[in-house]
């Protein structure tokens, strides 16, 4: 079981890893064509950009990072033939997270 988790965990995090840079660069292009200028950066610039910037960024981060873990878990299951450490799938065959 150890070394699924740790196969899990290391599918998981190149996921993660990849998306989460492909989510930063398309936030900052989105922010550089929507406002016509660079993100803001260290707290630089008005509260209003700031706090938007800041909600943009998280909110693709957030979503980027839900995406990699489905589909690093839907790679997972292909691959091994079972679902990851932490999930199952459902009546549908669809995975879901477990709830302990």
């Amino acid at each position: 079981m150890v070394g699924a988790k740790l196969g899990w965990k290391l599918v998981q995090a190149a996921f993660t890893v990849v998306l989460g840079l492909a989510a930063s660069k398309a936030v900052s292009t989105a922010w550089k064509v929507g406002s016509g200028g660079k993100p803001p950066k260290n707290g630089q610039g008005g509260y209003v950009e700031v706090v938007a910037w800041a909600a943009a960024s998280g909110a693709a981060a957030a979503v980027a990072k839900l995406f990699a873990e489905r589909q690093a878990a839907s790679y997972y299951l292909k691959s091994t033939g079972h679902p990851p450490p932490g999930w199952e799938q459902n009546g549908e065959s669809a995975l879901v997270k477990k709830i302990d």
